[in-house]
């Protein structure tokens, strides 16, 4: 009888718990991810809505959603309706994107920012080339890079783009760019010869290091630390090494511009505290894309600090719109 009523209270508890989430929410949401099913990104944007749909006492469906290299993604959700049953889940891309121009509206201005998710220490990219290549070291990179230009391969306008361009200034360098599409088609690039080098997901490159198919030579750390990545622990940091580079991707939950602060806060919360779950954490940390989310009120500050960060950069690197 204990037992019974131990679950009866739990389950009540459990309810509260989910409608105290709820609280300002539709009770569907479309969630736009400009990102192909499979990647890190959308494991991460999965993992989160899974978390949500089980516990916040709504329902989110994922929608991939590629078209115009995301675009379409972002305006679907700018001129939504305010209500949040639509919202944006991406990164750090969009706002590279306005920053080099291919993208005309200002992530920070022009949408509602519910929620900032922060990459952990142990995020960041990592730099691989063909074990067939003869590189096993950033020394050795570095060398054969003086000596021929290398093509290393990007998604034109994404985050390997720009640190691609960071990596090449700092280690004095001169790298041909070439167009090679998402983490997977950079992979599939290197092994078939069509590119010599690519900065790609550390998740997304760990069962072709441990194929023996690349080598992994230096990884991008995400936070100022300099830490190592934790899917490719044996692997040092740009920063151990002696380059300063770090390059933190963030994650944004966003809205139309005109949706209410209740809602955006209540969205808030179910990210947050899908974030705080110790499996979806461990599942997140796996995949390369380990996240806190931000307080609220810290929001704009946040992502206005990034934006600027990064239109500065691109202008620097020769990428600004």
């Amino acid at each position: 009888m204990k037992r019974r009523v131990s679950l009866v209270v739990l389950a009540l508890v459990m309810a509260v718990s989910a409608m105290a989430l709820a609280a300002g929410l539709p009770k569907k949401v479309e969630v736009q991810l400009p990102a192909k099913a499979g990647g890190g990104t959308d494991v991460a944007g999965r993992q989160l809505t899974e978390w949500i749909n089980k516990n916040g006492g709504t329902t989110m469906t994922i929608k991939n959603n590629t078209d115009g290299n995301g675009v379409v993604a972002y305006e679907t959700i700018r001129t939504a309706k305010k209500d949040g049953s639509k919202i944006l889940f991406f990164h750090s891309t969009m706002i590279i994107k306005y920053a080099t121009g291919q993208y005309e509206h200002s992530p920070v201005d022009e949408f509602k920012i519910a929620g900032v998710g922060l990459p952990t220490e142990k995020g960041g990219y990592v730099l691989v080339v063909p074990t067939t290549s003869g590189i096993a070291t950033l020394d050795d990179f570095i060398a054969k890079a003086k000596e021929s230009e290398l093509r290393i391969g990007i998604e034109t306008g994404g985050s390997s783009h720009i640190m691609s361009g960071m990596m090449s200034k700092a280690l004095g360098v001169t790298l041909r760019y070439t167009d090679a599409g998402s983490d997977t088609e950079k992979l599939t690039g290197l092994v078939g010869g069509s590119i010599d080098c690519a900065l790609v997901n550390a998740n997304q490159a760990r069962q072709y290091v441990e194929a023996e198919k690349v080598n992994a030579l230096a990884v991008f750390s995400a936070t100022d630390e300099g830490a190592r990545n934790s899917v490719l622990p044996d692997v040092p940091s740009f920063k151990e090494l002696g380059y300063d580079l770090v390059f933190g991707t963030y994650f944004y939950v966003l809205l139309p511009k005109d949706a209410s602060d209740e809602t955006a806060q209540a969205m808030h919360d179910v990210f947050a505290n899908a974030a705080e779950d110790p499996e979806v954490k461990e599942i997140l940390e796996k995949s390369g894309f380990g996240m806190e989310f931000a307080p609220y009120d810290q929001n704009e500050a946040l992502m206005r600090g990034q934006q600027d960060a990064l239109v500065a950069a691109c202008q620097e690197l020769g990428l600004g719109k």
